[in-house]
């Protein structure tokens, strides 16, 4: 190695004749066989040193000669002095990257090896090698264990960029020559050289790439990119997958969100193998518990991809409750993710099992029906009422088709359900949003056909709301605290129709109360009283009367103030040709 130092030293020889003599006696140091090479490091540091400054074209072919010669034979030890020699990767170590790679069989040994290190400047390197079309075909072959090194590397970027947000409170500009940035143009350049040209084209539109930069959106991205694997044939794809189980297994928290996007995205997988699917079930359970929301968001997307094999689908019923948890979550989006899962495993169920999952899953649906913001009284913006209504939309739908799954004596438990969720259906009708109003109208049809109430069912056909109520609260007028409880919630409503029609039910309902029912009727002209501080006059116009006449009523003697006549009241606030309510509506 003495001689090998000395010779590449001597190859910048500002003499002719010096470098000449150098140049041939490196060439014949090259050609020696079996030859035994120590102080690797020093070499590699020393062509990286002297290749610059020697302009000879046949010195810089022997220098890179030994370059290649050491890779191929010392390559973990060339590549961690080489990646430490220029961290940037500056011109001259991208050309002794190139060499290093240019020929097959050192090609492979330097790629698994940068695949192993975890730095900015091995995915620089791996940048400059992804470039080359020489090297191709061992990118192909090795392209698993590329992606999945580049991907956790682009996460590890992400969350130390994040960090360093945190620390100096600043954002992140993801400037053109960025950590990130970079990270993620290495892989879609691996994607360009692997031959992946398509999925690489689809992560360019619509910015998905710029997902992936994102602490907040990674593991979107993640799942978008995570496509190419599907594509992949089975021995490939089983390496990731048992690659990924173990990162899950062992629970690092540095790869662990982008180890379940992955794990994810490969239950698309039609060839998994059946003798994988009591792991993946089993792991499955442990992500829907997940103390992270992503990871839990990751899980229902996961069990929706299994979804896409109907006939795996039967293995994941003793799920159903880590799933109906999900209906209790913050997160509306991981709410909607649920609602679809639900679906797909009643969809697969025997018609049995069906009928006692559906019981449950209405129980839980109940309260995503008045799914409003706490604590606000105002109108919903235009531009975020989707986002709301989508949720309402779902569940109330999803509500709907549980009652033609039940069966026998499912019925009586469903029954209780089904009553509670009139007055919701009922005060929601008036919902400005065509959606929510008609996917009520629609429910309220089939809940008076499940519980066998003709009277009830004719006037939701012709959509006579007001006498609708009527008749719910004269046929259960025991379940009237109920009602009234239900009703108070829809006082707070964003949205004026729906706070002015509860104030006329609870009008309607109080009716039903003893006059002996002081406490409660004081709790419900309490409530009115918020509202005569609405931001709209009808609504305050509104619980004004009404306060009047359920004061009347609770102060008079019995002989003093019918009932009757209090019903005669109630409905007349109740119609279209109340002239107090159309002065109020005036601007």
């Amino acid at each position: 190695m003495d001689f090998l130092l000395v010779a590449i030293g001597g190859v910048r020889d500002s003499s002719v004749h010096g470098a000449v003599t150098a140049r041939n006696m490196l060439h014949k140091i090259l050609e020696v066989p079996g030859l035994g090479l120590v102080r690797v490091s020093e070499a590699v540091r020393s062509i990286h040193k002297h290749l610059d400054s020697i302009s000879e074209p046949l010195a810089r072919q022997e220098l890179l000669r030994a370059l290649l010669l050491l890779g191929s034979q010392f390559s973990e030890e060339v590549v961690g002095t080489l990646l430490g020699c220029s961290l940037s990767c500056d011109s001259v170590a991208a050309e002794m990257w190139k060499m290093l790679t240019s020929q097959p069989k050192s090609t492979e040994k330097i790629l698994r090896e940068l695949t192993g290190v975890a730095s900015l400047a091995a995915t620089r390197a791996l940048y400059v090698i992804l470039q080359e079309q020489a090297c191709r075909q061992e990118v192909k072959e090795l392209f698993p264990q590329l992606y999945v090194a580049l991907l956790f590397h682009v996460t590890h970027t992400v969350q130390h960029t994040a960090l360093q947000e945190r620390e100096h409170n600043q954002e992140d500009t993801a400037a053109p020559l960025s950590p990130v940035r970079f990270a993620v143009k290495a892989m879609e350049a691996l994607l360009l050289c692997a031959g992946y040209k398509e999925q690489a084209t689809f992560m360019m539109k619509h910015g998905r790439w710029d997902l992936l930069m994102s602490s907040d959106t990674h593991h979107k991205g993640v799942c978008l990119l995570a496509r190419a694997m599907v594509s992949l044939n089975v021995e490939e794809r089983n390496w990731i997958f048992h690659h990924v189980m173990a990162i899950l297994n062992d629970r690092d928290d540095r790869r662990y969100v982008p180890a379940v996007a992955l794990f994810i995205q490969l239950l698309k997988c039609p060839d998994l193998g059946s003798e994988l699917e009591d792991a993946i079930v089993e792991e499955m359970s442990g992500l829907l518990r997940d103390p992270k929301t992503v990871v839990r968001w990751l899980a229902l997307k996961g069990l929706l991809n299994l979804a896409l094999h109907p006939e795996k689908v039967g293995k994941l019923q003793h799920l159903l409750p880590d799933v109906l948890e999900r209906l209790q979550e913050v997160d509306r989006d991981l709410i909607r993710k649920a609602i679809a899962v639900l679906k797909h495993l009643l969809a697969g169920m025997d018609r049995q099992s069906a009928s006692c999952a559906a019981v449950q899953v209405a129980a839980q649906l109940l309260p995503l029906f008045h799914d409003v913001r706490p604590g606000s009284s105002q109108e919903i913006p235009s531009n975020c009422r989707h986002v709301t209504s989508k949720l309402q939309v779902l569940s109330i739908t999803l509500f709907k088709d549980l009652l033609e799954l039940v069966r026998g004596p499912n019925r009586r438990q469903m029954k209780e359900h089904v009553l509670q969720s009139l007055v919701p259906l009922l005060l929601l009708v008036h919902d400005e949003r065509p959606n929510v109003s008609q996917v009520c109208w629609d429910t309220l049809s089939s809940a008076a056909q499940f519980l066998r109430w003709h009277q009830l069912s004719g006037l939701i056909q012709h959509k006579e709301t007001w006498r609708s109520c009527d008749c719910l609260v004269i046929h259960y007028k025991e379940r009237a605290d109920d009602f009234l409880g239900q009703t108070m919630a829809f006082l707070q409503n964003p949205q004026t129709p729906v706070r002015e029609a509860a104030i006329r039910f609870l009008g309607l309902t109080a009716r039903k109360l003893d006059q002996g029912s002081q406490d409660k009727l004081d709790a419900i002209c309490d409530n009115l009283k918020g509202l005569q501080q609405d931001s709209k006059s009808s609504v305050r116009c509104l619980a004004s009367q009404t306060i009047f006449i359920l004061e009347a009523f609770k102060n008079q003697p019995p002989a003093c103030c019918s009932l009757w006549t209090l019903v005669h009241r109630i409905r007349t606030m109740c119609t279209a040709e109340s002239q107090l309510i159309e002065a109020a509506q005036l601007p």
